[in-house]
């Protein structure tokens, strides 16, 4: 095994033989993505394509927390300009060619949540909270939700869950289809662990030709979907909306939209 940290980035590395753990962590924060952590991440799921080594990835987060989501602080520089870092991070996990194998508790917010949509297994543990709150804080949402979301769970349950912007426990998330498993705790990594053995003994080729013609469906409109969402997304930071309800997360107080 072997072992990189990057504690400036956020972003924990390890080589578990033939399968790469991508660890996000942010002490203190429910692991919330700053710019530097999607960098990070991109520079992660970027190697580990590369790495003739690497057949899956395993992405978790630290201390018992997937992610709470991008930094409320930090949209302006995680969303914004040419090439913001979201967008690199989402590129590289959209493209990645080999299975994402997701372990998930605590909370999954946000990013937290759609990211989720382009990993390949999810296993997730008794008593974790989703949530899409985007449209509460003034903004579209991102990663592609609005494409994948409807063709994953139908048109009626994700406009329920992107418009309420609710929060949602495992089981709920399992009756979608976000997810494909949940389980007590400490069964997660035991779990998780034993599919990235099994996955590891697959003919890599072979997975990763099934992985392409499983998201086959998406190319050439996927990222598109993902480019124009970012652009609103961008453009939503600078409109009241947001600005309110921002002031209003800050304040601890519920937003009141115009």
């Amino acid at each position: 095994m072997t072992d990189t940290t990057t504690p400036e980035n956020g972003v924990l590395t390890e080589q578990l033989g033939q399968a790469m753990r991508i660890t996000m962590t942010a002490p203190g924060k429910k692991n919330a993505i700053d710019k530097d952590m999607y960098l990070g991440l991109a520079d992660a799921f970027n190697a580990a394509a590369a790495n003739s080594e690497i057949r899956a990835v395993w992405l978790r987060g630290a201390d018992n927390d997937f992610t709470s989501g991008n930094v409320v602080s930090g949209f302006d520089q995680t969303a914004k300009g040419d090439n913001p870092p979201v967008a690199a991070f989402l590129k590289a996990l959209i493209e990645f060619p080999k299975p994402i194998v997701a372990e998930v508790e605590g909370v999954a917010i946000g990013i937290g949540a759609t990211m989720l949509m382009h990993c390949d297994l999810i296993y997730v543990a008794e008593g974790t909270r989703f949530r899409l709150p985007f449209v509460n804080l003034g903004l579209v949402p991102e990663a592609g939700a609005s494409y994948v979301l409807p063709r994953l769970m139908g048109q009626a349950k994700a406009a329920e869950l992107l418009l309420l912007g609710r929060m949602f426990d495992a089981d709920e998330a399992l009756s979608a289809g976000l997810i494909n498993q949940v389980l007590p705790a400490a069964d997660l990594v035991p779990t998780v662990e034993a599919t990235l053995k099994a996955l590891c003994e697959q003919p890599p080729e072979a997975m990763r030709l099934t992985k392409a013609f499983l998201r086959r469906d998406l190319e050439g409109t996927l990222w598109d979907r993902v480019s124009n969402e970012l652009s609103d997304f961008a453009a939503g930071l600078d409109k009241d909306e947001f600005k309110e309800a921002y002031a209003a997360f800050t304040e601890k107080r519920k937003p009141v939209f115009k």
